[in-house]
């Protein structure tokens, strides 16, 4: 297990108690972006990192885009990150300045022409194009890395034996000389006749199997290679051994075969709990509650940002901070549910997807399937299913949701690299700030759109379509809803972040969201059919995280996409709500957690929201534009003298300012201030609040009884077009809410 030592406190507040995170086991290896100490000075040790627990306080870093051992040492790390401490832009930081050795910021094995150059397109990150990763194995507290290199499979394990640290290797066989970079020094290294043996100027001192050659760079005697020879034709096993300042000793070669065939369990405990169930019959919705185990034994914060159901009786729930939990009985009484964790150290895993009974998982730096090898729920192979999203150190560079479209494709949303403290960005990759199609078996990437910010979540619609949410800041003037056609690809809105698309034209919202609506964004999903959710299958509705809130979209065609609105239904949730998926039996499950602005009431849950059968609704279930203004129908006869009154209704509407400034303020549509909004380019305008009150000039309740066609004054264009409605049924039930539309024409 990887340990927490209280003393390793970022501030001194934090060093007078533990923290939950310096007392949360992550398990024995950790995936995270890794700041650490090479030579005298600070840098970015692994961007996708994998952080080993070699037991009795000894850890190695592995960079799994370089394939290069960054460092081995004695010590723990200095906490920092969102997910843990809340800090942005601040690393985690190891504590490896008296290391047993480093390498250098270069590939960890050579190209074809025998060259450690960083030759990536954009060097510094990516994956490298002769070689890459593959996964790892974990045999209780042992993991095996699985790598590739020119074609040679490798397996790696790394250990230590006193101050010495050992790495075995098994490899395949191959068609050239490998060569590994294994240490960088200040000092020139001096290589013993035998080739199995070296020395540093600065006291590192390695020893090898005689299968293969140990040998110092002619282009830098400050470091160390190991290579084999295509002659040799191992295709079997080696060692490494270094230590500094004593003699390194080689140890027994593990069994690779029984390492990678599935081993004890790391978390054997199955612990129960009993879940609440509403009964409330009156209100259109309840609300049921999973209770989770944050009572566990590993002191795992259970802050879960992605689900999916695995068959109709078990769910598999990701955490922000790297589990996989397992619940069991959801087809019960919920008296007994049973929670089991399955997976640990993964990176900021906010997406989670089953596919034909596979666990798929998104994180930071990989889209990772979860297989058990020996069949105890547990992850025996974290397999790499796709890795080639280009990411940075920024802290705000999320990587959300997972979902699939008909023909099994993938999909996710990422962040762009906002500074700290929201405003601007760091450097933007050709992956920020983007929406990214993954091919059904792995093998492909593609960018479908660009110009986000931070879209916190998304969703694949019955025919394909594509939606985001969006979250207000730099070029973004408020929170937002992007609709995408099958098979479009689209610029939404975030100029920096524009990147492969930077000549498609900006596609605008189906609906632009208040603060008060939306101040953070989650994904959407649609009512399938056979669902019991009181709206029409088909209906999308859209998740707020920040306002811990389920809305309904209301679109109207424009051309061959959508304008339209949002009206928020009558659900109350005991936290925000990010993720929601459809039930077998008709429920809707909804996740979410407290990381960052929310009025979440609590730090996470996992519900089940069912609608009580023959309760109204008080909602629309279509919106349509008409020159002269809007037409709302609802599921129920309305009372005709309440219906056709104009009092019964209000309106206001308003439009905002796209620039690189954080947010926007509101600006009147029919009284355009033009030096204000010129001003909104240059300096933040959140104060400026001018609506436009628009009157209602008539509401006709039309045949049917159940809609009602409303004449406003100058119906026109514009980006927020509020309607408030308090209405009756035949039978006096009352129907209030609010409509919140964005207007773009007929």
């Amino acid at each position: 297990m990887l340990r927490y030592i209280a003393c390793l406190a970022v501030t001194t507040a934090f060093a007078q108690s533990a923290q939950w995170y310096e007392e949360m086991k992550i398990g024995p290896a950790w995936s995270n972006t890794f700041q650490d100490n090479f030579q005298g000075a600070k840098r970015v040790g692994a961007i996708k990192g994998i952080l080993l627990d070699l037991g009795d306080g000894y850890h190695a870093l592995f960079d799994t885009e370089t394939l290069r051992l960054d460092t081995a040492y004695e010590g723990a790390w200095n906490w920092g990150g969102t997910p843990w401490t809340g800090q942005h832009g601040v690393l985690i930081a190891l504590q490896n300045q008296n290391p047993v050795f480093n390498t250098a910021t270069v590939p960890g094995w050579a190209d074809t022409n025998g060259s450690f150059e960083d030759t990536r397109e954009n060097p510094g990150y990516g994956n490298l194009k002769y070689a890459g990763f593959l996964g790892y194995y974990r045999h209780g507290d042992k993991t095996v890395l699985s790598y590739q290199v020119h074609g040679a499979q490798l397996l790696e394990t790394i250990s230590h034996e006193g101050s010495t640290i050992v790495r075995s290797f098994h490899v395949s066989s191959y068609g050239q000389d490998l060569v590994l970079d294994v240490a960088d020094e200040k000092g020139a290294f001096t290589v013993g006749a035998d080739h199995a043996s070296a020395s540093s100027a600065d006291g590192l001192k390695v020893v090898s199997s005689p299968n293969v050659e140990l040998a110092v760079d002619e282009k830098s005697p400050g470091r160390l290679l190991v290579k084999i020879r295509k002659s040799n034709r191992v295709g079997g096993d080696f060692q490494i051994a270094l230590a500094r300042g004593s003699d390194p000793k080689r140890s027994a070669a593990p069994d690779f075969k029984k390492l990678t065939s599935g081993g004890p369990a790391q978390y054997p405990e199955i612990i129960e709990t009993a879940g609440v169930v509403a009964t409330d019959k009156s209100a259109p919705y309840v609300t049921d509650v999973l209770t989770l185990p944050t009572r566990n034994p590993w002191k795992a914060n259970l802050r879960f940002g992605g689900f999916d159901f695995i068959d109709e009786d078990s769910a598999a729930l990701s955490s922000w901070n790297g589990d996989v939990w397992v619940v069991r009985g959801l087809k019960g009484d919920w008296s007994k549910l049973k929670w089991q964790r399955i997976a640990s150290g993964l990176f900021e895993t906010l997406g989670l997807k089953v596919v034909k009974g596979s666990i798929y998982v998104n994180g930071r730096d990989q889209i990772t399937q979860l297989i058990d090898l020996n069949g105890d729920g547990e992850t025996d192979f974290y397999k790499v299913f796709n890795r080639d999203v280009i990411v940075t150190a920024g802290f705000h560079e999320f990587a959300f949701d997972l979902q699939t479209d008909k023909a099994g494709n993938f999909y996710f949303s990422k962040a762009a690299p906002v500074r700290s403290g929201g405003r601007g960005f760091e450097r933007i990759l050709p992956d920020n700030g983007t929406v990214m199609k993954v091919s059904a078996d792995g093998a492909k990437l593609e960018v479908i759109a660009t110009g986000l910010r931070a879209p916190g979540g998304l969703g694949v619609g019955p025919n394909g379509e594509i939606t985001t949410g969006e979250n207000e800041g730099s070029w973004q003037p408020c929170c937002k809803i992007n609709y995408l056609k099958a098979g479009k690809t689209a610029f939404l809105g975030t100029e920096p972040a524009s990147q492969l698309l930077k000549d498609a034209p900006y596609t605008e919202p189906l609906c632009y969201l208040p603060m008060s609506v939306d101040n953070s964004s989650g994904s959407q999903t649609w009512v399938p059919e056979g669902a019991k959710f009181g709206l029409p299958v088909g209906t999308m509705l859209h998740l707020s995280y920040g306002q811990s809130s389920v809305y309904q979209v209301l679109p109207v065609p424009r051309g061959d996409t959508y304008q339209g609105g949002v009206v928020k239904l009558p659900i109350k949730l005991q936290s925000s709500a990010m993720r929601a998926r459809f039930h077998a039996d008709g429920s809707m499950y909804l996740l979410g957690f407290r990381g960052w602005q929310t009025n979440a009431a609590t730090e996470c849950a996992f519900q089940r929201i069912r609608y009580n059968p023959g309760v109204l609704l008080p909602v629309p279930e279509k919106l349509a534009y008409t020159p002269t203004g809007v037409r709302l129908t609802f599921a129920t006869k309305l009372d005709a003298g309440i219906a056709g009154d104009v009092a019964s209704y209000s309106s206001e509407r308003w439009n905002y300012v796209r620039s690189s400034q954080y947010g926007s303020g509101e600006f009147s549509v029919d009284h355009p201030d033009a030096a204000a909004e010129k001003q909104a380019l240059d300096k933040e305008s959140h104060e400026h609040k001018v609506h436009d009150t628009v009157k209602i000039e008539s509401a006709t309740l039309l045949p049917d009884g159940q809609t009602v066609d409303l004449k406003l004054e100058g119906m026109k264009p514009c980006m927020t077009l509020k309607v408030t409605y308090d209405l009756e049924a035949l039978d006096h039930k009352v129907l209030k809410g609010e409509l919140y539309s964005t207007v773009y024409g007929n």
